[in-house]
């Protein structure tokens, strides 16, 4: 069992993934532009590749994921990031590998902001209104409202950031802003109606008919940036069969299968409003791991015909914890707010499973915190070189 990661680098789905898969006894190996990343790191990661990233070098990428397969012999690809997923799906026929996602059609459509919102529709799944941007959208919406990209990775050949990410518009010049980066950077913009509440996943990975091989069910006690932001706590729920019902019923009208993450608002009424689809390794990945739903050993056993027998759900209360993204939400409400926030942080990461740090595999947090003690570092100079210069 050989199963090959793909990511930008750095990034926590995968490395909860290598951790996934190889508790489960499945040689993981790890493809970043750098040959590097975090999840290298892990002691479950039996080797590392150099594979450039889709949107800088798509002709590279597909070279690079072949020489991996080449090397070890790996079975199944698995995307850490939206512009490996887009990679991957687009130019499946050349790579020499199961690729666990529908046809690319249905890849577009699952991902497609505004379809997806009309398909959740027909599901009986409401979601907030989103329309193209333009001077007319901007002026019949009220503020604040989302600005993002029609797909997080539009493109798979273009040089730019490897995903375009939402963001909160206060007002009409911040969202003109955005507008204008996003279709810099070749997307498409949207602006979407901003519905306050609970940030709140069903993740799962199904079959071609809809149905859960394994599930999980997640709420956010905090996220980070605070207002369009991921989570930086989260605990488990019991899975609400009625939204496990209809995702299935909107996973089959698609026509997807594998790993799935969708994003709801819990609103103050109760009703999820479903805000976003992830078809990769997402970032609080470990939660479900822990809980007992191994996401990507499930998802890589239905790509190479081992799928599990019997469903799994994972059990609620168990927590996880961002540490970094804690700490900069905390931190961020003002110097006098710091030392009780720190305190809460440290008491909140007890017995939670983290974003980065296990017992069980220290290094890529010893690396993670290099990098973060680094960048601390190189903020403090910046600030201390312009007081002196003030002088």
């Amino acid at each position: 069992m050989r199963a090959l990661i793909v990511e930008p680098g750095d990034t926590r789905g995968a490395l909860a993934a290598a951790r996934a898969l190889g508790g489960d006894g499945w040689t993981v190996g790890v493809g970043t532009p750098s040959g590097g990343g975090l999840a290298s790191t892990s002691r479950f990661t039996s080797r590392r590749h150099a594979v450039p990233g889709p949107s800088a070098d798509l002709d590279g990428f597909v070279r690079g994921v072949n020489a991996a397969v080449a090397e070890v012999g790996y079975e199944v690809v698995l995307a850490g990031g939206d512009a490996e997923l887009m990679g991957v799906s687009a130019r499946r026929e050349e790579l020499r590998l199961a690729v666990p996602h529908p046809p690319h059609g249905r890849v577009l459509e699952a991902l497609d902001k505004l379809s997806l919102g009309d398909n959740a529709a027909e599901c009986g799944i409401a979601s907030p209104r989103a329309v193209a941007a333009s001077d007319a959208s901007l002026s019949d919406h009220g503020f604040p409202l989302i600005v993002k990209a029609r797909l997080h990775a539009p493109l798979v050949s273009r040089k730019g950031p490897s995903r375009l990410e939402s963001m909160v518009a206060a007002d009409r010049a911040q969202a003109v802003s955005r507008i204008a980066q996003i279709r810099a950077s070749g997307g498409e913009p949207l602006l979407q109606e901003f519905v306050p509440g609970r940030l709140m996943a069903y993740c799962a990975v199904t079959d071609s008919s809809g149905s859960a091989l394994a599930a999980a069910q997640q709420i956010a006690d905090a996220t980070w940036p605070r207002a369009a932001g991921i989570s930086a706590r989260a605990r488990t729920v019991p899975i609400d069969r009625e939204i496990a019902e209809r995702a299935g019923r909107l996973l089959k009208r698609i026509g997807w299968f594998g790993l799935v993450q969708l994003q709801f608002v819990l609103a103050d009424g109760g009703e999820a409003w479903l805000i976003d689809f992830n078809g990769r390794l997402y970032s609080s990945l470990g939660l479900a791991v822990r809980a007992g739903a191994n996401l990507p050993a499930a998802w890589a056993s239905l790509a190479t015909g081992r799928a599990p027998n019997a469903p799994v759900s994972a059990v609620a209360g168990v927590r996880y914890h961002w540490l970094e993204g804690d700490v900069r939400r905390v931190t961020a409400r003002g110097p006098r707010a710091v030392p009780a926030g720190l305190l809460d942080c440290a008491s909140y990461a007890q017995g939670a499973v983290r974003g980065y740090w296990s017992m069980r595999d220290p290094l890529p947090a010893v690396r993670r915190t290099g990098v973060f003690l680094k960048r601390v570092a190189r903020k403090a100079w910046g600030w201390t070189s312009s007081r002196q210069s003030t002088r």
